[in-house]
């Protein structure tokens, strides 16, 4: 877990970079052109922290952590097989949610859920009632 938090003059120099498409206090939001040129660069055997400053970012603004949790979240996201994924394209993502055979599932189950509370609560005023006899 990163601790570590920006300062307005870091996060302003981050803002600078054409890659970086936000930053807060805490996370960097970097663009999926980046995370691709970012992959390519790990393919040839570069190394995480080089491949940022080759990209006009100075790796100890991130730190060590975020670099390396950059790493990581790009080779999730070239195993997870669907692109990578930035603020911009995020909603992509979740299209298969928005479909109308997934609302209707959805839908079920929260269905059936209630279903299982309202008999829940019918047995508890059953009982309360039988003790009340």
């Amino acid at each position: 877990m990163v601790t570590k938090k920006f300062t307005a003059r870091e996060m302003d120099q981050l803002r600078e970079s054409p890659y970086v498409l936000d930053v807060t206090q805490s996370i960097v939001h970097f663009s999926a052109q980046f995370k691709a040129l970012f992959y390519e660069s790990l393919q040839a055997g570069k190394a995480p922290a080089e491949i940022v400053m080759e990209h006009g970012i100075d790796p100890e603004i991130p730190g060590v952590n975020r670099v390396n949790g950059l790493k990581t979240m790009v080779l999730k996201e070239v195993k997870a097989g669907k692109g990578f994924r930035d603020l911009n394209t995020y909603g992509t993502y979740l299209e298969h949610l928005l479909a109308p055979e997934a609302k209707i599932h959805l839908l079920e189950q929260e269905l059936a859920y209630k279903d299982q509370v309202i008999e829940y609560l019918k047995k508890i005023v059953s009982l309360g009632q039988a003790e009340a006899e």
